[in-house]
């Protein structure tokens, strides 16, 4: 799951609460990487309730599987940045690396920012 996605479920988005409840219905297995954490951390704590926000964080995080950054999905990150910029589409450090634990970890990707990772070969990608 993208940070869009999980920063969805933390406002309590109707859409991503149903989006959830349908993952839920089929035990579908439920992660994200470690870079979505940080984002929702970094989130969080810039928030004008960061308390409140760091405890749902950790709340919902410690929930879900976390996918690291390993040796191997570094160097797919890597290998997509170096494609995309050769490509004259660069895109963002942390959306090569979602995209890289992705690929590695087998995983579709749930998120509503299509624009970047449609660009991304071999990548399943999933709007809500």
């Amino acid at each position: 799951m993208d940070t869009d996605f999980l920063v969805a479920l933390l406002r309590k988005n109707p859409e991503a609460t149903k989006k959830a409840e349908e993952y839920d219905s089929i035990s579908a297995e439920v992660s994200t990487t470690s870079m979505n954490a940080l984002e929702i951390y970094l989130g969080a704590l810039r928030s004008r309730e960061p308390e409140k926000n760091v405890k749902q964080a950790d709340d919902l995080l410690n929930s879900i599987k976390i996918l690291n950054l390993t040796l191997e999905s570094s160097r797919k990150s890597s290998e997509i940045l170096s494609a995309l910029f050769h490509r004259g589409e660069p895109i963002d450090l942390r959306d090569a690396i979602i995209a890289g634990i992705s690929l590695i970890g087998g995983c579709e990707l749930v998120t509503r920012n299509t624009e970047h990772f449609r660009r991304i070969t071999g990548l399943s990608i999933e709007s809500w």
